[in-house]
């Protein structure tokens, strides 16, 4: 009796020749960090759109193969309650009637666009123990030279025009304008280079440049002038310091310490302080009494939220996500939404209890600190609200699938000098508890 051997197709052969050469090559997670890095340095969001809808994508629908490995991505309460709360907003407005079709079409295209950025997101954080030290080695620095160039740019070299005006956008040079808009988008790369910093091996030159980042990123934090900004980003970095060893966590304090000190020495701090209420008190009780007239639909993705204040003053939402959900898309919507944080909450949780993994606990704190007091979650295409909201939400996904210890890199800085085979590099599979 002869025996045939079925050999693979030649196109089979060439697709996993392609999938080895992009894994090898790390394809997918350097065309991620590419594709935020653009959100950052140029005016216009489409080019970070095309890297990543067609470039990141499909290279890591190739790589994730064989697909049976986004089963427990799909299946995990914090992708099931990001789905949840994005059929509840769509559902709520289509059952309204007011939203037009076009619209519905539209955010049902964002709505795919939200849940591949999230799959892709947890795809690399589990698959690549070193994809966020990668993101934020990378993600800092060009952030601060970005926060640089848009200081130099607004003030014109003005000391003057720098202290007694809060930094906004410059027109041909970034996509957003508003003051708390880039504050929190300096905010998220400023934790996690913080995080980075306390919980990954890092050579001296590395650690340099993320602590220079960190207190560029502080600065124009404080000189966007929002407060909301500022102080989820000191609490994102207070909690990346629960993963340092002392001599690292002083470091850190130090930074933040002299970043203060700097403030305290311009007329910033006093704006800080003196400026009046952030109107929170006061526009929150008119969006609740909003809710409350239709709170089981909501007034859907159509409707103008805008309102004005007792005093003329106009404001664009209800400044808190979760009131904000409950105003387009009513209880149902807000619960999904409020399951996205508790399942994302739980998932960061995990991966600290599990491998020390503390970057996933101090991006979601630093979103919630921020989204608390201002910013609307609805489906958009990639833009800020993905590095606020969904990023973090992404990691916390990604790190709480990663089971037992994965062994997160050594935390003291590498001795560019010291021999290779006693030095763990930042991919070392050896674990070391928090010192």
């Amino acid at each position: 009796m002869v025996s045939v051997v079925a050999r693979p197709s030649r196109t089979k052969q060439r697709l996993e020749q392609a999938r080895d050469w992009l894994q090898r090559m790390r394809a997918g997670e350097k065309l991620f960090v590419l594709s935020i890095c653009l959100v950052y340095v140029l005016h216009s969001i489409w080019s970070a759109r095309t890297v990543m809808w067609f470039l990141v994508a499909p290279v890591m629908l190739i790589t994730v193969a064989p697909y049976r490995n986004l089963v427990p991505m799909l299946k995990s309460g914090v992708f099931v309650a990001v789905a949840g709360f994005l059929v509840l907003i769509l559902g709520t407005s289509l059952l309204g009637g007011d939203t037009p079709a076009p619209m519905l079409v539209k955010n049902l295209r964002y709505t795919a666009a939200v849940l591949t950025f999230v799959l892709v997101v947890a795809a690399l954080v589990r698959g690549d123990g070193d994809f966020l030290r990668l993101l934020f080695l990378v993600l800092a620095p060009v952030a601060a030279l970005t926060a640089i160039r848009d200081v130099v740019s607004f003030s014109g070299w003005s000391l003057e025009a720098l202290f007694t005006n809060r930094l906004q956008g410059v027109k041909g040079l970034t996509v957003y304008y508003n003051s708390n808009v880039i504050g929190v988008m300096f905010a998220m790369p400023c934790v996690g280079a913080a995080g980075v910093m306390a919980s990954r091996a890092l050579k001296r030159w590395q650690f340099a440049m993320l602590s220079v980042s960190v207190l560029i990123l502080l600065g124009a934090i404080v000189l966007t002038g929002s407060r909301g900004s500022l102080i989820a980003a000191l609490l994102g970095i207070g909690i990346s310091i629960v993963s340092a060893n002392w001599r690292l966590a002083t470091a850190i304090v130090a930074l933040v310490a002299i970043a203060a000190g700097i403030t305290l020495l311009t007329p910033l701090a006093g704006e800080l302080l003196q400026r009046r209420d952030s109107l929170r008190l006061t526009l929150w009780p008119i969006y609740l009494e909003m809710a409350m007239l239709k709170p089981w639909l909501g007034y859907g993705l159509a409707f103008d939220t805008q309102r004005a204040l007792p005093d003329g003053y106009m404001v664009m939402n209800a400044h808190n996500i979760f009131l904000c959900a409950l105003v387009r898309g009513g209880v149902l919507t807000a619960l999904a939404l409020v399951g996205i944080v508790l399942t994302s909450l739980v998932s960061a949780l995990r991966a600290w209890l599990r491998s020390r993994e503390i970057l996933a606990l101090a991006l979601l704190a630093t979103c919630l600190a921020a989204t608390s007091v201002d910013y609307e979650i609805i489906p958009t295409d990639l833009g800020y609200l993905y590095i606020l909201f969904w990023l973090p939400v992404g990691v916390c996904l990604g790190a709480g699938l990663v089971t037992g210890h994965r062994g997160l890199p050594r935390r003291c800085p590498v001795n560019a000098e010291a021999p290779a085979a006693a030095s763990p590099t930042a991919s070392s599979h050896v674990h070391q508890p928090g010192g």
